[in-house]
């Protein structure tokens, strides 16, 4: 039986076969129960702080997980302290029980718990028994107590490893309610927040709470402040024992620290101060862990980029890891931004390459060799319908995305990452034999996603591996693709020198058809340098010869170079002819929209140019199609400058306007004031024809004092002999960008 009695609640029960007779606190205060201290230093989380507040209110159990380090005590204690405190929603105070769970040294038990949150209750040490279910019974019948007289309680428990741990010491029914905390994810209530690394704001604002008012270094250096909080991960430990180190030095500059922090070899360590460090907070987490777990989280670390799927992970570690993936991450040591996919925050790398290299032995080579070879294969299988430089195969793994190119130019998407760190940790670790293959597979794929400027310096590398090999057919590949990579770079006179040495080790090997394709790229090359009559020359050869051989995708882009050129000499028909052909290369078999969009603006300006405005707008309209997909800006801005230009021809006058004026915005927005001037003298054109000459005028005053022509029906703004003057930008704003 309980009822209130004047400064306490009067409990009595049954305990350890005696009747008892107690008289509890009607709150209990931080002294009491041991809540810490609210942290001056708190940083962020409000939106969080916010919702985990509001739902104490709904739910009888909240939950807040997260990686080591991550600030969840933290957040609970705050939160503790604004609902009890702040917001009287707690009228019978806080109980805090600290677990200890992942440090084998202090752990508490769930009977050493269940005894502490009675002490804090004020249950005398003599009415406390040993046995846990005794123990929780009167720990639950204590709890009935504070409901029965509308004394909610709010219960902490932080640092649980599981359910089974936790479970006992929350509140058996819901009147009052539990915040639990654990670097696990729970299924425990109906709240859950997963929480994340501090934003940079916050980032930055907790190292200055730590180093105080009266330091002004945060405000003195922002860039350094927030290079520290990138290089610890946004992580709150880690900001923490920075600013600590900081506040020892007040003469130490934030760049200093930063400069330290940047050595990846060396941050953890720099992450230390006293015993309080970074890595003895993973330590923790990876103590606990199987040993077929702790293998797969070292083998993790071996994969160069920054995430790894299932599959690849697989191939590191030899079988299947569906399901040990998925306890790491319930662990919090990996992450998955989305199914399928694993990654590590910054920090826990470091820390597994660590473990990995305290490991290191014949397990890991073989495991990075296994890693190394998934990524050939499955690169080489993947980018097989885009490029012509790759041998086929009628068996084996590279048939693997023959039914649907589709799937293995996502693949590549999805693996583009980790096949650029794969390509660079090879050259710098001297393995030839992957840094120029590796390159050499990928080729169709950066030139589909125009990235191979990003691969320059790989390429060459690729270059010097493929002759320390003796390679000379690989060696002509990878100079090929230099080419291509320079000529994207904007230097055409070092992309001829590599086309030029392509062309020589291919006649050296024999290779007729691969010879002819490194000739359309030195066509190309010398187009760029303005030598436009050569450049037909050896493009025309390159497009005879490669005609009925090997894969339509160099020829396809050896014609739109073709049509490209003659355009710009005025061979309007020529150009219209071979950019049509280019056109549905691209897109029959290889569906690369943003080549197709190039070389259907060729032809749509050429047949613009021969005064055929219908069928120019058929080919433009499509263009501008693929460019508003692909967000091309710079070509579409050069398509609806013809495509604007065409509708005029055509009588759509004001439609013509509206696409001139996007024409503008567009060349605007990707900078290219050249092409933007071509645009606005079509506009200016055509409001002064159309009777507008304000508008005219707000452009370009000086169009606009011209004397507008008498005749009824004027003369478009875009005529056959100077309607090619804009495109004459077209080779270098078209561009993707």
């Amino acid at each position: 039986m309980e009822n209130h009695i004047s400064g306490g609640i009067f409990f009595g029960a049954v305990v350890m076969g005696q009747r008892v007779e107690i008289t509890l606190p009607r709150e209990i205060t931080p002294a009491l129960s041991g809540l810490p201290r609210r942290g001056r230093m708190f940083s962020g989380r409000g939106d969080e702080l916010a919702m985990i507040v509001g739902e104490l209110e709904r739910f009888a159990v909240v939950t807040i997980v997260g990686m080591p380090g991550v600030g969840k005590t933290a957040l609970a204690v705050e939160a503790a302290w604004r609902a009890w405190k702040d917001e009287g929603r707690f009228p019978g105070g806080v109980l805090f029980v600290e677990l200890h769970s992942y440090d084998a040294r202090n752990r508490v038990s769930t009977r050493q718990a269940l005894t502490q949150l009675l002490r804090a209750l004020a249950v005398p040490h003599e009415h406390i028994p040993d046995d846990e279910q005794e123990l929780t019974r009167l720990y639950r019948s204590v709890l009935a107590a504070y409901a029965e007289q509308e004394r909610r309680l709010l219960i902490v428990v932080d640092d649980t490893s599981g359910e089974d741990q936790a479970g006992p010491l929350l509140p058996a029914d819901e009147y009052h309610a539990a915040l639990v905390t654990s670097r696990h994810k729970l299924v425990l209530g109906e709240s859950r927040t997963v929480l994340r690394p501090l934003d940079t704001d916050a980032a930055v604002e907790l190292v200055r709470r730590v180093l105080g008012p009266d330091d002004e270094r945060v405000d003195g250096d922002r860039v350094s402040a927030e290079r520290i909080a990138d290089l610890c991960g946004h992580l709150p430990l880690a900001l923490r024992i920075s600013a600590a180190l900081l506040a020892d030095l007040p003469a130490k500059p934030l760049a200093e620290l930063a400069a330290q922090l940047a050595e990846s070899h060396r941050r953890l360590d720099a992450l230390s101060r006293d015993e309080r460090t970074v890595r003895a907070a993973f330590d923790l987490s990876y103590r606990r862990l199987r040993p077929e777990q702790a293998r797969l989280f070292r083998l993790l670390a071996l994969n160069p980029g920054p995430d790894v799927s299932t599959e690849a992970a697989g191939r590191l570690a030899n079988t299947v890891v569906d399901r040990l993936l998925e306890s790491l991450a319930r662990a919090h040591l990996i992450e998955a931004p989305r199914w399928g996919r694993w990654g590590f925050h910054d920090l826990v790398r470091l820390y597994a390459e660590e473990r990995a290299a305290a490991d290191a032995g014949e397990e890991l080579a073989e495991a990075e060799r296994r890693l190394n070879a998934y990524y050939l294969e499955t690169a080489a299988a993947a980018a097989l319908n885009l490029n012509d430089l790759v041998a086929t195969s009628d068996d084996g793994p590279l048939t693997r995305f023959l039914g649907n190119h589709g799937t293995g130019i996502k693949w590549l998407d999805d693996e583009y990452a980790n096949l650029l760190a794969a390509t660079a940790r090879a050259q710098a670790d001297g393995h030839d034999g992957l840094s120029v293959v590796l390159p050499v597979a990928l080729g169709g794929y950066l030139r589909l996603r125009r990235v191979l400027p990003q691969w320059t310096a790989l390429l060459e590398g690729a270059v010097s591996a493929g002759e320390s090999l003796g390679e000379v057919e690989l060696t002509g590949i990878a100079l090929d693709l230099l080419g291509l990579a320079l000529q994207e770079e904007g230097r055409p006179e070092e992309a001829a020198v590599a086309a030029r040495r392509a062309v020589q080790c291919f006649r050296e090997v024999r290779e007729e058809f691969r010879e002819n394709v490194a000739l359309s790229h030195l066509g190309t090359a010398l187009a760029r340098q303005g030598r436009y009559e050569e450049a037909v020359k050896i493009l025309r050869k390159a497009v005879d010869r490669m005609e009925g051989g090997g894969l339509m995708t160099s020829r396809a882009h050896a014609l739109k170079d073709l049509g490209e050129v003659l355009l710009r000499l005025g061979r309007f028909e020529e150009a219209a002819k071979f950019s049509a052909q280019a056109a549905r290369g691209f897109w029959i078999p290889l569906g690369d929209e943003v080549s197709e969009a190039e070389a259907l603006l060729c032809e749509g300006s050429a047949l613009l140019a021969l005064g055929d405005p219908a069928m120019a707008l058929v080919s433009l309209h499509r263009a501008s199609g693929h460019f508003r997909k692909h967000q091309s800006l710079a070509g579409l801005a050069s398509t609806l400058n013809g495509y604007g230009c065409a509708a005029w021809n055509l009588g759509h006058r004001d439609r013509a306007v509206e696409i001139l004026r996007e024409a503008a915005d567009c060349a605007e927005e990707v900078g290219d004031d050249g092409l933007r001037a071509e645009v606005v003298d079509n506009l200016v054109s055509a409001y002064t024809l159309l009777g507008r000459p304000e508008e005219a005028a707000r452009l370009a005053p000086a169009h606009a004092a011209r004397e507008l022509p008498p005749q009824p029906g004027p003369p478009p703004p875009c005529t056959t002999t100077d309607g090619v003057k804009w495109w004459r930008r077209f080779g270098r704003s078209s561009r993707r960008r």
